[in-house]
């Protein structure tokens, strides 16, 4: 088990302990705070201090809580201090360059000591809370000159602090290991490097002088006493599989890893029914079939080797044996050679061309068939070489005579297959291109071949130039690198390709599956825009693939890729923000999810709740917007955690904002605060008729910066929200909806004044407009030396239609007194609000 697995079980069981805790303290707590007279208490304290099976206050192995020494001994905590100083020890004595398989040993018991010492901190700390929920409810120690109610609160509080400082010790002591395990892992995985790199550029003897076989000689014996307790063991195992009625057994294992090994190809058939059901383009399905029959081939590798190893070794463990070094490490390797085998039936498929993938004839699908076989019978020879150079302990030349007869087992394919796929394209061998329309494209694609052929046939050159120069390890890393990288490159391909072509055929609008969300309401942009946001979030997954097999220096294992794909995931730490796949893939996810749910949340306020209520429209749009931002400010905060920036590594930021208020930010903070202030006070809301700086409109937007005002001629006017807060502003609508109007009419002096006011007040109460109650009035305002004034005063609906219904009451009242010989003139004075 890992130690992220490992500590996310520890956090489970220390969290099943607090809750087992907390349901037993709370009715504890409640009963102490009913009893509020120190007798109960210290009665109480008493009867749990006795030994007698309420003693939960006992810090005892037979107690609620356990003894610090009996959660981590002082034996577990001096054992693993004991292998820390060992592993540094080892490093720092050793002077000399130690070998690749003694440092990776060393890397491994230093991971395995802190796996144990985070272990022990998961298992302690849990204790230290129950501690303080049990000092806290004793109270704390009493002053000078001061006593406990009762005796047993002073025992059992001087019992609890000595405990907690029992923990707190050992605590301290797990967590300094654990720091010092990591350390260790850091610094021996640097020396890993500096060992692979070291041995890259080692020169060895050459193979083609007489010394290097002398000394292959004198190392030989050795070199066979080691091969032959292999040997030994594994005919001790069959042996022992053959015995004590175990024979039965060894066989159906072996039958059943047999079958297990040969049913991916029985059923790639049946595979690509099931595809052809999935997928109908054909393009589509040959990929999605490829990648199900490696799949299955990989799942069932896995399986046989299983059952295989249970009927050979019958469920005894051989941990520490040679045989499960061996068959641990080629063991590994089987799954990937399956999974090759299953990819390259897919891809050349000789026998069906019309689920061929790769754009052959049938002669090169034909020759390649037996060159994939060989190709995917080198990870299981890399298993068996990773065993000899790490755990065989054969000498050092008879390690590299090996790792050369790999290197001239594999570079020869890096010469065939390019060789082979090369002969198949256009102008090859006397083959003579069409004037098909895809003729460029096809040259194109044989450049492109013979290139890569040429390339291929460079390295294998180096690398047989390097082996007869004695630079073995270069060439067995070389060669190793480029076919790891190249089964690598052909299972990602197939995946990218796969992605593309979903992404441009089955999850796009136009499809049916497209179709069908569309019905269900969700949006043909939507629909598209998630399409092209996954597959590009699988191609920078496949990229940190890549990158992770591409540092696996060579080795054909599933489990150090998983491992590398693992770190590149959790990315590098640059000032407390890492950098990561899941960060970025939660920088992009959270604000588009954001939005849609910010929408839906809007649109389910507009059209759901709010017409349930009697809020008017500026204060839904306060509640919209209000919503709005603060959602949006919980969206940014949980973008900014997930990359690890909190307060503390933002002081920077703030201090800097702080300098820029003060110099040229202030009227930005100033004008957002205010916005604030408009959106909660509502002075002004959406649809006010307001007048500022002498210009009057209708509020349209309030956002937290600025507001928008309608003007008459059709424009908007964008106004600062502290001139709202600072400057005097007019509302026409604000408590008062309905809007007023005053006309003054002058009159000869000689004018009848009762039979004026008559008809002026017929007149208005014939304009439509106004409103009847309170009814219109008309009164006389002022009397000159030469002339009458009277005003007519009335309220419409609204303000906005104050000079409309003006207009009509002067027409109405200027007929009206010229009907009955009144003579009149009205001013430039009326007035309008």
């Amino acid at each position: 088990m890992s130690l992220k697995e490992k500590s996310f079980w520890c956090w489970r069981s220390g969290s099943a302990t607090l809750l087992i805790v907390a349901l037993v303290v709370c009715p504890l707590v409640a009963r102490a705070q009913q009893n509020s007279s120190p007798s109960a208490l210290a009665g109480s304290v008493a009867s749990g201090s006795s030994g007698s099976a309420t003693g939960y206050l006992t810090p005892g192995a037979d107690s609620l809580i356990a003894a610090p020494s009996a959660v981590v001994s002082d034996a577990d905590l001096n054992a693993l201090e004991a292998s820390i100083e060992q592993i540094f020890r080892t490093r720092v004595d050793s002077h000399a360059m130690r070998g690749a398989a003694e440092v990776a040993d060393l890397e491994r018991r230093a991971d395995k000591a802190e796996t144990s010492a985070n272990a022990m901190v998961a298992r302690l700390e849990p204790y230290e809370k129950i501690y303080q929920s049990f000092l806290a409810l004793l109270g704390p120690a009493p002053g000078k000159g001061e006593t406990d109610a009762s005796p047993a609160i002073t025992a059992q509080r001087d019992r609890l602090l000595k405990g907690k400082g029992d923990l707190s010790g050992r605590l301290m002591r797990a967590r300094l290991y654990a720091l010092e395990a990591h350390q260790l892992v850091v610094a021996l995985g640097q020396r890993t490097d500096a060992v692979q790199q070291a041995l890259l550029t080692q020169r060895f003897q050459s193979p083609l002088g007489a010394g290097f076989w002398g000394r292959l000689r004198g190392e030989f014996s050795a070199d066979t006493g080691r091969a032959l307790q292999l040997s030994n063991e594994i005919g001790e195992s069959v042996v022992d599989a053959t015995k004590r009625g175990r024979l039965t057994f060894f066989l159906v294992g072996i039958v059943a890893a047999a079958c297990l090994l040969c049913a991916p190809f029985a059923l790639a058939r049946q595979i690509r029914r099931a595809a052809a059901r999935i997928l109908r383009d054909g393009k589509d399905r040959r990929l999605a079939s490829a990648l199900m029959l490696m799949v299955v081939s990989l799942a069932c590798a896995m399986a046989a080797s299983g059952v295989f190893w249970l009927g050979l070794t019958g469920g005894d463990d051989l941990e520490g044996t040679d045989l499960d070094s061996f068959a641990d490490m080629v063991g590994a390797q089987l799954p990937m050679a399956a999974a090759l085998l299953g990819v390259a039936a897919a891809i050349l498929s000789p026998r069906q061309t019309e689920w061929r993938i790769a754009p052959l004839n049938d002669e090169a699908a034909r020759a390649l068939v037996p060159l994939a076989i060989w190709f995917a019978t080198l990870p299981v020879l890399k298993g068996v070489l990773r065993y000899v150079d790490l755990a065989s302990g054969l000498g050092s030349l008879g390690v590299q005579v090996l790792d050369a007869i790999f290197v001239f087992v594999a570079a020869p394919l890096l010469i065939m297959i390019p060789r082979a796929i090369v002969r198949s394209l256009p102008g090859e061998d006397g083959q003579e291109p069409d004037e098909a329309p895809g003729t460029l494209i096809e040259l194109r694609t044989a450049s492109i071949g013979r290139l890569a052929r040429t390339l291929a046939t460079i390295v294998a050159a180096f690398c047989f130039l390097a082996v007869a120069c004695g630079y073995i390890p270069l060439a067995y890393t070389t060669v190793s690198w480029l076919c790891s990288m190249a089964a690598a490159l052909t299972v990602l391909g197939l995946v990218f390709m796969l992605a593309q072509n979903l992404g441009e055929t089955v999850f796009v609008s136009s499809s049916s599956l497209g179709w069908r969300l569309t019905r269900l309401g969700v949006p043909h942009r939507v629909i598209d825009l998630g399409s092209v946001l996954a597959t590009g979030l699988i191609s920078v997954f496949l990229a940190f693939v890549a990158i992770a097999v591409a540092q696996s220096a060579g080795n054909f294992d599933l489990q150090q890729t998983a491992v590398n794909v693992g770190q590149l995931v959790v990315g590098p730490n640059i000032g407390g923000v890492t950098f990561s796949f899941d960060t970025v893939l939660i920088c992009l996810v959270a604000p588009v999810a954001g939005h849609y749910v910010i929408k839906a949340f809007q649109g389910w306020l507009r059209t759901r709740l709010f017409p349930r209520t009697r809020l008017d429209l500026g204060a839904q749009t306060s509640i919209v917007s209000i919503f709005t931002y603060t959602a949006w400010i919980l969206v940014g905060l949980t973008v900014l955690s997930s990359i690890g920036i909190t307060v503390k590594s933002m002081t920077w930021v703030v201090s800097a904002l702080s300098v820029g208020i003060g110099f040229g930010l202030q009227s930005i903070v100033q004008n957002f605060v205010s916005g604030i202030i408009l959106l909660a006070e509502r002075p002004v809301t959406i649809g006010d008729l307001v007048e500022i700086g002498g210009t009057v409109g209708d509020i349209k937007r309030i956002s937290v910066r600025s507001t928008d005002i309608g003007l008459a001629d059709g424009s908007t006017m964008i106004v600062p929200n502290s001139q709202f807060i600072t400057s005097a502003v007019r509302n026409a609508t604000l408590g008062h909806p309905t809007g007023s109007l005053s006309v003054a009419v002058d009159l000869p002096l000689g004018t009848d004044l009762v039979k004026a006011i008559g008809v002026m007040s017929s007149a208005l109460a014939g304009v439509p407009d106004l409103l009847k109650t309170p009814a219109p009035t008309v009164s006389v305002s002022s009397i000159s030396g030469k002339t009458v004034t009277l005003s007519a005063s009335g309220r419409t609906q609204s303000p906005r239609n104050v000079g409309a219904v003006s207009n009509e009451a002067r027409l109405a009242m200027w007929k009206e007194l010229h009907a009955n010989g009144v003579v009149a003139s009205i001013p430039s004075s009326a007035s309008e609000g």
